[in-house]
């Protein structure tokens, strides 16, 4: 089972949050931010699969 990431608003604000299982990682400005950290997060556990495939 994979780990779930999400992208949403925080709280009433104009800023982005990205959550990793429920649990806050980060708060940014811009919804770019929060999507470069989320795919940082897929490239660093697809890394992690492939290396513990060999």
């Amino acid at each position: 089972m994979g780990v779930m990431i999400e992208i949403r608003k925080y709280r009433h604000t104009r800023h982005w949050a990205v959550y990793v299982d429920g649990e806050l990682l980060a708060v940014v400005v811009y919804r770019e931010g929060a999507e470069a950290i989320a795919d940082m997060l897929r490239k660093m556990r697809f890394a992690k699969e492939a290396e513990d495939a060999v």
